[in-house]
């Protein structure tokens, strides 16, 4: 029997409400707070440093208004909110075995027998709502992110103890250093952003948001959001393949992480969230649940190889889908891989 182990870390919340609550703080309590663990995850995440949150923290302390990167950390929001913040976190507490509730079900996917152990940390800083780092251990809520709503912190769990899953059950990152170490910058580019159709994709169809209060702020804003991906649905279809394709042929002058930005942030809507949500549910209609195990220990190329032919087979019912040379660029990256 396979079985989900959580337990919950909620010591950055504290010691940052503890010391955003301080009127004076001398350099070494600013040295001393960056150093702990939660402050390092997000200066990590938000790939800051320690200068730029020491001159962060000490405008936020003398109520200095931050300005440019500064803004990244978040600090003057959440110190504006501080007994909000403090309340939600005791709210969150309280509900703990709620969340664990919600979240046993994803035992499902791992494979038989297996056993994973799960650290979730709530953090107070940074500009994700959501996010695992290299560990597939530990994943971080930014718990300021979610209007006070518990129902989105319990379905953000879901889909991050999903990303844990998927990291436990492939590594991508050795498809990845495969590809790099043999100059493969084609297939590289290619994968690399084609990936994520799968790893996001496939996390939002298992936390599908359909399935929570509608009603609730942050699942509210969710459901809006992704309202413009269902209405726009070949326009999404055709823009990724596009900037995919781009990537994979003009290696040279491509930018990667802009393309990444585009496809996969919030502020473009998460285009590749909702085409891979949309490729997760057609395989998993017309091949049954199960069909996500067998993608969770495969190359995540395959999960879109296998769409593109059914949605070939089936075109009335499944009216979206790639170019014969898109098909045949994701052909090539399989081989490059088994080779």
């Amino acid at each position: 029997m396979s079985q989900v182990n959580v337990s919950f870390d909620f010591s950055n919340v504290e010691q940052t409400i503890a010391f955003l609550k301080k009127t004076q703080v001398s350099p070494a309590e600013i040295d001393a707070f960056i150093s702990t663990k939660g402050v390092q995850t997000i200066i990590k995440k938000i790939r800051s440093n320690d200068s730029i949150a020491r001159l962060t923290l000490q405008k936020v302390i003398t109520g200095t208004k931050t300005t440019g990167k500064e803004n990244n950390f978040q600090y003057s929001f959440i110190k504006s909110r501080l007994q909000e913040t403090e309340d939600f976190l005791n709210k969150i507490k309280s509900g703990q075995q709620v969340i664990l509730d919600s979240i046993q079900s994803l035992s499902a996917y791992l494979p038989e027998g297996k056993t994973i152990n799960i650290k979730v940390c709530f953090i107070a800083g940074g500009y994700s709502s959501g996010f695992t780092l290299d560990d597939d251990d530990v994943f971080y809520i930014g718990m300021h992110q979610y209007k006070n709503d518990f129902t989105g912190i319990v379905n953000t769990c879901q889909q991050e103890l999903f990303h844990n899953i998927q990291v436990f059950s492939y590594q991508r990152s050795k498809d990845l250093k495969k590809l790099q170490d043999a100059k493969e910058n084609q297939a590289l580019y290619g994968y690399y952003l084609a990936q994520h159709l799968f790893v996001e994709g496939t996390a939002e169809y298992v936390a599908d948001i359909d399935k929570y209060d509608q009603s609730s702020s942050y699942i509210k804003d969710h459901v809006a959001h992704a309202a413009v991906n269902d209405n726009r649905m070949p326009d999404n279809f055709y823009l990724i393949e596009k900037l995919i394709m781009d990537a994979y042929i003009n290696t040279d002058r491509s930018d990667v992480d802009v393309a990444y930005s585009i496809l996969y942030d919030w502020g473009w809507n998460n285009v590749g969230y909702a085409v891979g949500k949309y490729i997760a549910r057609s395989l998993v209609n017309e091949y049954g649940p199960g069909v996500l195990k067998k993608y969770l220990i495969a190359n995540p190329m395959i999960f879109i190889r296998d769409y593109i032919k059914l949605a070939n087979k089936k075109k009335q019912d499944i009216p979206y889908n790639f170019s014969p040379v898109f098909e045949q660029m994701i052909d090539t990256v399989i081989l490059k891989l088994n080779s």
